[in-house]
C-alpha cells in the first residue's frame, strides 16, 4: 500500500463514474447461486474508492464495482442500525416491520429517544415486530448452508435459520483483548467466514459476514493506519479501518476463487448506515438523520450475468430492495408472498434483477432524532426522488414547530442550501408523492406531514 496504489485507486473511481447504467435485458441467473453479502456499520460512500474517495485505499471492493455493479444512490430506510438491518432481511420499511429503534437484551444504562427503554433479548420473540419473513429463513428452508458471523443487533439467540451462528449483538470491542496485543476481530470474523467457504464449496450457502467497524471504536491494525498518517487526511483511523476491512474482503474473494465458485455467488457490500461529523439537527453520534452523509450509503453487487460489466446504477434504490433481488437471483420463493414485489407493494422493495435504472418511485428515509433540535425530539421522513430531497420533521410536544427542509441535490451535494421557501412548486410536487405512498404504505407519520405540507386539515 503506497502512493502508487492509492493514485491507482482515485483513478479506477474516476472510470467508474462514466460508466454508463445497466440495460434491462434479461439476465442470465447462474445455477444455485452462492451468496456472500458483506455488511459494515456505520461506513460513508467516501470511504470506498470506488466511490469519489479522496484516495481510500480499497483495492477489493474496487474490484468488485469494476466486474459487478457500482450504485450510486442507495438509501437506508432509517439511518439506525436495529431498524436497517431488520429492513434488509425482511425488505420491509421500518413502520412495516415495527423494529424503529435499536434493541438491546440488558436495559440500556442511558434513556436514549433511539433505543428501547425495555431490554429485549430477541425481536423475533416479540409480537410487536414482524421479522419472520425474511430471506435468510426463506434460504435455509430452500435448502442452503447459512451462516452469520459478526453484529447482528436483532438480538441475542440464534432465530434458528442459520446453521453457522458466531454472533454478537452489538457493542464489542475492536481487539479480542487487549489492543494490538491481541487478534484484530473483524481478521477472526474473516477466519471463521473462510472456514465456512471451505466446509460448504459444494453446496449452495449463504454467508453473512458482518463486520462492526467503521463504526466506533476506531482503533485498526497498526500497518492500516501507517499508510495514512502524515498525509493530512483528516479522520484516518476511520478510513484506516475501511481499508482493513477491504484487505479481509480480499481474504474472502481469495477463498471463493480457490474453491472456484467466485463467479457462482452473488457478492454484495454494503453498510446499515453511513455518519457525518457535522453538527446537524437532530443527531449526536452522526446517525439518524436524512442527510446524505448519513442517509445515502454505499452498495456494490457482483453476479456474473445478473450484475456485471462495471456499470454504475444511478437512480435510487434502498435496503429494502436486497430481499427481494437476493431471492430473485436465487430463484427461491415462498409460497404466500411475491419476494420480486416489482413495485406493487410500497411498504416493500423491490428486485433489482431485469429493473430499469429509472427514477420511477421515491426513495423514503424513516428516522427518530438522537438528541433534542430546539428543545424538542422530532420524527422526520425524507423524500428523495431525482435530484431533489424533502425532509419533514414532527414534534411530538410542539406540532406548530416546522423545520422542513428542500435541497437540489444537482447543484447542493453537501445540502448547504434549504429551498424550502423558494422552491413552493417542487415543495408540493414532492409533498403530493410522499402523501401517496404514505396513504398506500400505510405510515401514517409520513401521511400527516405530507397534507400538512400541502395544507390539507387532518
Amino acid at each position: 500500500m503506497n502512493r502508487r496504489f492509492f493514485l491507482q485507486t482515485a483513478a479506477s473511481s474516476a472510470a467508474l463514474a462514466t460508466q454508463s447504467a445497466p440495460s434491462a435485458e434479461t439476465p442470465h441467473r447462474p445455477t444455485r447461486p452462492n451468496v456472500v453479502f458483506f455488511l459494515f456499520d456505520k461506513c460513508r460512500t467516501d470511504a470506498l474508492g470506488a466511490y469519489p474517495s479522496n484516495g481510500v485505499y480499497t483495492p477489493n471492493m474496487d474490484w468488485i464495482a469494476r466486474t459487478g455493479t457500482r450504485f450510486a444512490n442507495c438509501y437506508t430506510p432509517q439511518a439506525l442500525c436495529a431498524p436497517a438491518r431488520a429492513s434488509i432481511i425482511t425488505g420491509l420499511y421500518p413502520h412495516a416491520h415495527g423494529l424503529q429503534k435499536n434493541d438491546y437484551p440488558m436495559m440500556p444504562a442511558e434513556q436514549v429517544s433511539t433505543v428501547y427503554h425495555e431490554a429485549i433479548p430477541s425481536p423475533f420473540l416479540d409480537g410487536r415486530f414482524r421479522l419472520w419473513d425474511n430471506f435468510p429463513l426463506f434460504l435455509h428452508a430452500s435448502g442452503y448452508q447459512t451462516a452469520h458471523i459478526g453484529k447482528w443487533h436483532l438480538g441475542v439467540p440464534n432465530p434458528g435459520f442459520f446453521d453457522t451462528w458466531k454472533t454478537f449483538n452489538s457493542n464489542l470491542g475492536p481487539w479480542v483483548g487487549a489492543p494490538h496485543q491481541s487478534p484484530y476481530r473483524v481478521n477472526v470474523h474473516t477466519d471463521q467466514a473462510i472456514d465456512f467457504v471451505k466446509a460448504n464449496a459444494k453446496n449452495p450457502f449463504f454467508l453473512y459476514l458482518s463486520f462492526y467497524p467503521p463504526h466506533e471504536d476506531d482503533d485498526p491494525p497498526a500497518e492500516f493506519l501507517s499508510q495514512y498518517q502524515g498525509k493530512d487526511k483528516e479522520h484516518a483511523a476511520y478510513y484506516a479501518t475501511v481499508s482493513n476491512l477491504d484487505w479481509n474482503i480480499g481474504r474472502v474473494l481469495d477463498a471463493l476463487r480457490a474453491e472456484n465458485i467466485i463467479d457462482n455467488t452473488l457478492i454484495i457490500v454494503t453498510t446499515d448506515h453511513g455518519r457525518t461529523w457535522k453538527d446537524l439537527p437532530g443527531t449526536r453520534d452522526g446517525m439518524s438523520i436524512a442527510y446524505e452523509e448519513s442517509a445515502r450509503i454505499p452498495l456494490l453487487m457482483r453476479c456474473p450475468g445478473v450484475f456485471s460489466g462495471g456499470n454504475t446504477w444511478k437512480s435510487g434504490v434502498s435496503l429494502i430492495d436486497l430481499m427481494p433481488t437476493i431471492l430473485d437471483v436465487c430463484g427461491v420463493t415462498n409460497g404466500t408472498m411475491d419476494t420480486t414485489n416489482n413495485g406493487t407493494d410500497p411498504r416493500a422493495g423491490r428486485s433489482l434483477v431485469g429493473a430499469r435504472d429509472e427514477w420511477d418511485r421515491p426513495i423514503i428515509i424513516q428516522n427518530y432524532s438522537q438528541q433534542a433540535y430546539g428543545n424538542y425530539f422530532f420524527q422526520e421522513r425524507g423524500l428523495r426522488f431525482k435530484q431533489w430531497k424533502l425532509i419533514l420533521r414532527r414534534f411530538d410536544l410542539f406540532p406548530l414547530r416546522k423545520t422542513d427542509e428542500l435541497y437540489d441535490l444537482d447543484v447542493d451535494p453537501s445540502e448547504t442550501h434549504n429551498l424550502i421557501a423558494d422552491r413552493p412548486d417542487n415543495v408540493r410536487e414532492l409533498a403530493t408523492m410522499l402523501e401517496t405512498w404514505a396513504d398506500r404504505a400505510g405510515d401514517t407519520v409520513a401521511l400527516e406531514l405530507a397534507r400538512r405540507t400541502l395544507g390539507k386539515t387532518q
